[in-house]
């Protein structure tokens, strides 16, 4: 039998985090923002593309990155069209009689008008985790895995929105922004 033993402690319990976020967009550089409502298995993406610049005869002479990029993915629970229609950026033709029905068509269009997104993770102290993303577009088409009519989960649609760098914006804060206030003496 293995005794287990702690290989090291904790060092700032305010630093760990529990649950999930709001998810939202801004179609207007930020100024405002529509909030997706329920969703499940939000998930947050860095990457790129390591570069490694050889030598004949002294090995690796510089290294770096190319093609950072970030993405924010999940699954919508509630079927807003009008929410689904932003988060695509004019991909679609959105329709809406109130109160009545609402019609999103789609095909032809090649463009997308990037957002913003951003994730925003609130303890019940009132710390907040945010991440947002500069410069979306969505990446993934329409899924609806229709659920039997006995199940409990409901219908729900899986998003992935890719942010790119935001050339218009400074170098070093051209993807996105992650911002903590977990573990520090004041809240928002």
């Amino acid at each position: 039998r293995r005794i287990k033993m702690a290989q090291t402690s904790i060092q700032n319990e305010n630093k760990i985090s529990f649950g999930s976020g709001k998810l939202e967009y801004s179609t207007d550089d930020g100024s405002t923002w529509t909030d997706l409502g329920a969703m499940r298995n939000i998930v947050f993406t860095e990457s790129w593309e390591e570069v490694e610049v050889p030598s004949d005869n002294a090995g690796i002479v510089k290294t770096g990155i190319k093609n950072q990029m970030a993405s924010i993915a999940g699954d919508l629970i509630e079927i807003d069209l009008s929410k689904l229609n932003a988060l695509r950026g004019g991909l679609d033709t959105y329709s809406e009689d109130a109160g009545v029905s609402e019609t999103l068509k789609t095909g032809g269009k090649t463009s997308q008008t990037p957002i913003q997104v951003k994730v925003t993770h609130t303890t019940e102290d009132g710390a907040v985790f945010r991440i947002t993303l500069y410069k979306v577009t969505s990446v993934k088409g329409i899924e609806i895995a229709f659920q039997s009519d006995e199940a409990d989960d409901p219908n729900m649609i899986p998003i992935e929105l890719k942010g790119v760098k935001d050339t218009d914006r400074t170098v070093g804060d051209q993807l996105c922004e992650i911002y903590s206030e977990l573990g520090e003496s004041v809240a928002s």
